[in-house]
């Protein structure tokens, strides 16, 4: 058990997105008994839909199932804020979506407190709590939006292509490596550049094009002759099989979402990493058996420009 948490305090130092990625995650699952209030409130609204759900008892065992868990739903959210305060969000991404979130929460407290007046003081406390956190988030909001944006992302750039440099992923194979650099600069300062201009923007032009050379320059120092034509699959599932399990996970988590079709080398990372062992190539016509260097970059740039377009994942 120590180990383990030893080495997820070890893949989080190392690859800061994961933090930024499970919020995200965990928010969306987050649910605070909103989506029965509402069934209630459309369902009280039609007469007919109304009787029959008394006659059947559907109307009782719903607001029994309300009831049960309003105590529950009120110490997540508590929960929730809690870890939120402790948490320092820097991703755009992470930060709209708590925004969103809780604006949610807010209004289905609101009905709550409407339906259950007991709870009147907890449920006001809890208020006062989103209501400091909206602030809280208005105001790291409006601090990101007055920072030099261009030079932050710059600075990312420089950081992130240091530690492969300096051989921080070495254990990876060589195209999960050009994946997570793409992959930490996506949540971090220069994906935010990037939302925040449009990759049409000039600026965001040349700093794409800086990445891109970056990565030419160190994949000629990784690639090697003898791969000038590189058969990556069979090679990646060979490094992968031999990779710390933990490790495989973490892959398989940041690629998790990928579609095949817009994203297929991303989507075909995530197929490796969940089973390393199939003997047949990935199926998907998207996906290229040899690469070289630059088809390599540009392949996963091209993944890349279409999870900024679309915000997959």
């Amino acid at each position: 058990m120590t180990q383990n948490l030893v080495i997820l305090d070890t893949l989080i130092s190392e690859h800061p997105q994961l933090t930024e990625k499970a919020l995200i995650d965990f928010v969306n699952g987050l649910e605070v008994t909103a989506e029965h209030i509402r069934v209630q409130i459309k369902v009280n609204g039609d007469f007919f839909t109304r009787t029959w759900s008394s006659l059947n008892g559907e109307s009782a065992l719903r607001q029994n199932t309300i009831n049960e868990h309003v105590t529950e739903s009120l110490q997540t959210v508590s929960i929730w804020l809690e870890n939120l305060q402790d948490q320092q969000i820097q991703s755009d991404l992470a930060i709209a979506k708590v925004s969103d979130k809780l604006v949610e929460t807010r209004k289905g407290l609101l009905i709550l407190l409407e339906r259950h007046q007991n709870l009147k003081q907890q449920v006001t406390g809890i208020m006062v709590q989103l209501d400091d956190m909206k602030n809280d988030h208005q105001q790291l909001s409006a601090r990101l939006d007055q920072v030099d944006s261009g030079r932050l992302a710059t600075q990312q750039i420089e950081a992130v292509f240091d530690k492969w440099k300096a051989g921080r992923l070495d254990h990876y194979p060589i195209l999960v490596r050009l994946f997570l650099v793409f992959d930490e600069l996506y949540w971090g300062d220069f994906g935010n550049y990037c939302r925040k201009c449009g990759l049409e923007h000039s600026e965001i032009k040349r700093l794409v094009q800086q990445v891109q050379d970056k990565s030419l320059i160190q994949l000629k120092c990784e690639w090697g002759n003898s791969r000038s034509i590189y058969i990556w699959q069979d090679d990646t599932k060979s490094q992968l099989q031999n990779l710390h399990g933990d490790y495989r996970e973490m892959l398989a988590y940041l690629t998790d979402g990928a579609p095949h079709d817009e994203m297929p080398m991303v989507w075909g990372l995530n197929q490796l990493a969940n089973n390393p062992n199939p003997k047949d190539s990935l199926q998907n016509l998207n996906i290229p058996i040899m690469l070289d260097m630059q088809n390599a970059i540009h392949r996963f740039s091209f993944d890349f420009e279409a999870r900024y377009a679309n915000q997959y994942f």
